[in-house]
């Protein structure tokens, strides 16, 4: 039987060759194709990367100008908690200093007030003491006169009472006065603290002179709140004291108050 495919010159076999011909064409445009693809997606990526990178750096520069400011923010903060601790600390420090000069400025009111309170019981011992007086004591008492003479000069003078006063100017409290008596008639040395109080003082007085327990005139009785005065005997009208008090320079019955001792006075 013969075939019914006829390869006759100029027939089929041209186009068979044409197929060929265009079939590998397709497939070099496919090998084109394919070996394009790669670069094509590399390309791609790369775009895709360029464009995450730079987004990426946007990012991290808006980061940083933001830890710029929060840099900027604390080194702010940092310098405003050591200008707040050291007001802290200055105003620790004056709360304290107020605190003391309170604390000061009570206890000199305490005292004040029981000074005062006790000046209200001086007013019943009241005794009455003048330049006749003054005489009359010193014809009974020789040597007595200079003393109560120069003491009622300064009553005169309406010398006040002064808390740690020193100067007539300024005014005496009871044991200043008493100290301010003994230097301008005797040289004693004896010295006041500036800003003791009135018990303190009149401590220091009673420690620096010898003791005794029979008081001549002349000599210094000590009371309990700090007076110091000084004592004069009188067997007609009774012992007196006399010195500083609230109410200025003031001469009280001896007993007006237990003493707290005496101390004896070398007049010259």
């Amino acid at each position: 039987m013969k075939s019914s495919t006829s390869f006759a010159p100029g027939g089929e076999l041209p186009v068979l060759l044409e197929r060929i011909e265009r079939r590998e064409q397709n497939a070099r445009r496919r090998a084109v194709l394919y070996s394009l693809l790669p670069v094509a997606l590399t390309v791609l990526l790369l775009g895709y990367t360029a464009s995450s990178v730079q987004t990426a750096q946007k990012q991290v520069d808006a980061l940083k100008a933001e830890a710029s400011t929060y840099t900027t923010q604390i080194d702010t903060l940092k310098k405003d908690t050591e200008t707040y601790k050291v007001q802290a600390q200055t105003a620790q420090t004056d709360a304290e200093n107020y605190k003391s000069q309170v604390t000061e400025l009570q206890a000199q009111l305490a005292e004040t007030q029981k000074t005062l309170s006790e000046a209200v019981n001086l007013s019943r011992a009241v005794r009455t003491i003048d330049y006749v007086n003054a005489k009359e004591l010193a014809s009974r008492f020789p040597g007595s006169e200079t003393l109560l003479l120069d003491i009622l000069e300064l009553r005169q003078r309406r010398i006040k009472w002064k808390l740690g006063g020193q100067t007539p100017q300024e005014g005496f409290d009871s044991p200043s006065f008493a100290t301010f008596i003994l230097k301008q008639k005797r040289a004693s040395g004896l010295e006041l603290k500036s800003g003791e109080s009135v018990s303190d003082a009149s401590r220091e007085l009673y420690n620096r002179l010898p003791a005794t327990t029979q008081p001549k005139t002349g000599d210094l009785a000590f009371y309990p709140a700090g007076y110091a005065m000084f004592y004069f005997q009188d067997q007609r009208e009774g012992n007196f004291v006399l010195g500083m008090t609230p109410f200025g320079i003031t001469a009280l019955k001896a007993d007006f108050a237990k003493p707290v001792g005496y101390r004896q006075v070398q007049w010259r």
